[in-house]
């Protein structure tokens, strides 16, 4: 557990957001991976944050330090996070433009983890809205949101990518994001609705996929070209700024995750 905004010896939540997004990924009753080990960094105390504690909390997920330790002489990298969620985006009133994280990212995932990002809750502004790092980078798995119909939300973020003049596909892959419900502060429950509540869900069948097979852990070209294959087929109904030359991928991504399919083609690698 690190706290670099106050301090905190354990973990502790205020607003009940990042309870919420774990609760998703490990909880006994509402997680995708209940069994799966967590650490937490507190990179958004407000709801205004700012890179330096957003690299903070990336460094300590990369090499997780003692609460009073020295991060670049007491990290310790083989204690660090498999799969990191990030339901947050960092926007341009905070500081960060299109390429503040893409050496914190690389390195990320030079170490092998495999980093997810919610798409972001501007979907209703059109196409292109997917233009806050972490969701715009090419290394990070960005995800969008559907209801219980498999529509996609209306304020789910659209590609493509174009503050950095990419023209990338994003989304790459589309979750439950609308109406789910997780764990709570005060040991209670609370349904939620963003793409902060999908992005966990695709933590937590990697998570899944890389206990049930160990060789996937840390190869992240594998491990999202199952997540891609295994998708189920987006069949819903798309914005109408999503254009039949570009969907719906800029919508949708690969598709649906499908957890059972992904952990299956997990344990088919040798």
């Amino acid at each position: 557990w690190f706290d670099p905004w106050n301090g905190s010896k354990s973990p502790v939540d205020i607003g009940g957001h990042g309870t919420h997004t774990m609760g998703t990924i490990a909880g006994v009753t509402t997680g995708v991976a209940p069994k799966a080990q967590w650490i937490g960094c507190v990179n958004l105390a407000r709801n205004l944050g700012n890179p330096g504690y957003y690299l903070d909390c990336m460094q300590f997920m990369l090499a997780p330090f003692p609460q009073d330790g020295n991060p670049f002489t007491d990290g310790k990298p083989e204690k660090g996070a498999h799969v990191l969620n990030n339901s947050w985006g960092c926007p341009v009133v905070e500081g960060c433009d299109p390429e503040t994280y893409l050496p914190a990212v690389s390195a990320l995932r030079t170490a092998g983890v495999f980093v997810v990002a919610s798409a972001g809750n501007s979907g209703y502004g059109g196409c292109s809205t997917v233009q806050d790092p972490l969701a715009i980078y090419e290394d990070v798995y960005t995800v969008g949101a559907v209801d219980i119909q498999g529509n996609l939300a209306g304020f789910s973020s659209l590609g493509p990518v174009e503050v950095d003049g990419s023209h990338r596909v994003k989304p790459d892959i589309v979750a439950p994001g609308v109406d789910v419900v997780s764990s709570y502060p005060s040991s209670t429950y609370y349904s939620a609705g963003g793409t902060s509540m999908a992005g966990p869900h695709v933590v937590g069948v990697v998570a899944l996929m890389w206990s049930a097979n160990p060789k996937l852990i840390g190869n992240i070209d594998l491990t999202r070209e199952i997540l891609n294959e295994t998708a189920d087929p987006y069949t819903g109904s798309v914005p109408e700024c999503v254009t039949l030359s570009g969907q719906p991928a800029f919508a949708s991504g690969h598709g649906m995750v499908n957890a059972y399919r992904a952990v299956q083609k997990a344990l088919e690698i040798r």
